[in-house]
């Protein structure tokens, strides 16, 4: 079975980003797993309310990507505004991608505020890290997933190097995103947002709605048969 490994800051980064994909892979055979450091705990529109947002947001990420069919979804449960680019969080990058052993990984792009523009670095270089023979408190046996994809949560992805068609999943991720209920409080424009963003990125390829990558050339591929590279 082919596997698919999502990093992201946020609870709901990888519904926003790349739900439709998600779903489409799941409907392929694909194990998706999902992994994100960010708790919700900024996810509140009362004060006073940042221990129930936790509970609330939680609950609302589990429901969606059990919604979308991901194999497994983890959160490393820590405030919102605390996801950065340090060591604690590269290590746990390593250890994910070292325990799921994904064939392609999917992370932010840096072009985005500080928590996502954080994980983009720490995503990006632990793709690296996981392949090498150390840091073995965090797997013993070092993994290399082949490829590697930025993803578009807020700000548009520069230069997208794929476009995947979403136009027969898009409803799984519509029913996703409507399973975060609190989130409509401050969030509430994406409901338009992400249908007015499929759209626009469906047709530059042709298809009704797409969702945009970038893949990441950062670790070169290898090719051992010419034939490879065509």
């Amino acid at each position: 079975m082919k596997k698919a490994l999502v990093l992201g800051a946020h609870l709901d980064d990888s519904v926003i980003a790349m739900g439709g994909t998600i779903a489409k892979m799941v409907k392929a055979g694909i194990q998706v797993d999902v992994f994100c450091f960010g708790n919700g705990d900024e996810a509140y529109t009362h004060p006073g309310d940042s221990a129930n947002a936790v509970k609330r947001f939680t609950r609302d990420a589990i429901k969606a990507h059990e919604r979308l069919g991901v194999a497994s979804f983890e959160c490393y449960d820590v405030p919102d505004f605390g996801v950065d680019a340090n060591r604690e969080f590269y290590q746990q990058c390593i250890r994910v991608i070292r325990q799921h052993k994904p064939d392609v990984i999917f992370a932010h792009y840096w072009n985005e505020y500080f928590q996502h523009h954080g994980m983009a670095t720490i995503s990006r270089d632990a793709w690296n890290q996981a392949a090498w023979a150390c840091s073995a408190d965090f797997g013993v046996e070092p993994h290399r997933a082949k490829k590697y994809f930025h993803f578009e949560v807020n700000d548009p992805l520069p230069e997208p190097s794929h476009i995947v068609d979403i136009t027969d999943t898009f409803e799984d991720k519509m029913a996703a995103w409507m399973c975060f209920e609190d989130a409509h409080d401050h969030l509430g424009e994406l409901d338009n947002a992400l249908e007015a963003r499929a759209r626009y990125h469906g047709s530059r390829a042709g298809f009704k709605y797409g969702e945009p990558f970038r893949q990441s050339f950062y670790l070169m591929e290898n090719i051992k048969d010419i034939k490879e590279i065509f």
